[in-house]
């Protein structure tokens, strides 16, 4: 079934090819991030033995989670939800619209759209987040720690690549290589997930990735995001303050075995 789809996902993708290489690159961006998405919460329902039939549609909603991203960057060439439109509603919009799901049961298409409308909020509706078993709870946190853990691979490219990444991607910011905000690193004493309306440089966008760490539903996320060193490259772009450093102690207490990795 999943492979009937993942070719119904790329005939959408590509019509939004238009043969500019700037806008390409950024559409297959995004097709490229919704396919590791999908691989990323294929590895998160096997470690947390989900049963085949939800686990099938939690991939689903995985696979399709990003599917307002196209027509958003078509129509305002950004992904910045904050000045164009809510990508996760569009997503929703667009499957509805193109039937790209309507051969599923209502039932189905149901859970597939609620993870999806949800996967971009700064935390679950509290009604979803009071019955974390349920279904519905389950795809959504699968799918938005799928969701995390590769925008961290995305990112931590950008910021790695000569010349500096796509502006579209890191959202404009300046890179002020010894600025950063005070804000993020209080989240990261505080363990909290830190807020895109506080991010004034590229520093602090990289604070705001780190900051995902409290964020992940399940520990085999967080575990990957260490391990992987995804965690530890992000520090190691930030500038090298005794504020700094200490907020990477504090988190790195969460990585498996408390080392610093990378």
């Amino acid at each position: 079934m999943l492979d009937r789809f993942v070719g119904r996902f790329q005939a959408y993708v590509d019509r939004f090819l238009t043969g500019d290489a700037t806008d390409d690159g950024r559409v297959n961006l995004k097709c490229e991030h919704s396919l590791m998405v999908l691989a990323e919460a294929r590895m998160l329902t096997r470690n947390l033995r989900v049963a085949p039939e939800p686990a099938d549609l939690i991939h689903l909603a995985a696979l399709f989670h990003d599917t307002g991203r196209f027509p958003q960057y078509a129509a305002y060439k950004t992904f910045r939800d904050a000045i164009s439109v809510n990508h996760g509603r569009l997503g929703v919009a667009t499957l509805r619209r193109e039937h790209l799901l309507a051969d599923l049961p209502r039932a189905s298409r149901a859970l597939i759209y609620g993870a999806i409308v949800m996967h971009n909020r700064f935390a679950l509706p509290a009604a979803v987040a009071a019955a974390p078993t349920s279904p519905l709870a389950l795809a959504a946190q699968v799918v938005r720690d799928a969701d995390k853990l590769d925008i961290l691979r995305v990112m931590v490219g950008h910021f790695e690549a000569k010349g500096g990444g796509d502006e579209v991607v890191t959202m404009a910011l300046p890179d002020r290589p010894s600025d950063y905000s005070p804000t993020l690193v209080a989240s990261l004493f505080g363990g909290q997930v830190a807020r895109y309306t506080d991010m004034a440089c590229q520093n602090d966008m990289r604070l705001l990735l780190i900051s995902w760490v409290y964020g992940f539903s399940f520990p085999a996320a967080r575990q990957e995001a260490f391990s992987r060193g995804l965690i530890g490259r992000l520090f190691a772009g930030l500038p090298r303050t005794s504020e700094i450093e200490t907020a990477r102690d504090h988190v790195f207490r969460l990585a498996p075995g408390g080392k610093h990795g990378a």
